[in-house]
């Protein structure tokens, strides 16, 4: 039943022409676009792996709470930066994030396991930084890369 509803979806799709021009300039720019998205995955991985060096000892506790970082958002291991920073990339309360990081109630001992302070100057260069490059600049990219391929 399923495959006939697709073939439905197909048929209508091989009707509409501004559809199908919009679907060939998809694939048109596929390539590129896989570029931009190794781009993309080579940004994200470096900003994970510094984030888990910078904010991976930070905790949220009912002594301590967060207003951003939680069971959902963290960087206690890369693969949680790495979602985190997907949060972060679409604006879903970076800002928020951000300030947890620079929070003053934490252990600022050279030998700190848990909850460890970072610097105040670090943690805003980080995120300002990671927000500009990925959602201005890759972001219009991709964008620009897609109008260049309507064009040709």
């Amino acid at each position: 039943m399923r495959v006939l509803r697709i073939a439905r979806v197909l048929k209508l799709l091989k009707m509409a022409k501004g559809i199908r021009a919009l679907l060939d300039t998809v694939m048109q720019a596929l390539p590129q676009v896989g570029n931009l998205g190794l781009l993309f995955f080579l940004l994200f991985f470096i900003f994970a792996a510094l984030g888990v060096e910078l904010f991976g000892r930070l905790e949220c506790s009912d002594e301590i709470p967060c207003q951003g970082l939680g069971e959902h958002a963290h960087f206690a291991n890369f693969g949680m930066a790495f979602l985190t920073l997907f949060r972060v990339a679409t604006g879903d309360n970076w800002n928020g994030i951000m300030k947890d990081t620079l929070r003053e109630d934490c252990d600022n001992s050279v030998d700190c396991v848990k909850n460890c302070c970072v610097s105040t100057i670090i943690a805003p260069i980080f995120f300002v930084v990671f927000v500009l490059m990925a959602q201005f600049v890759l972001v219009n990219v991709v964008v620009a890369v897609r109008i260049m391929m309507k064009t040709k």
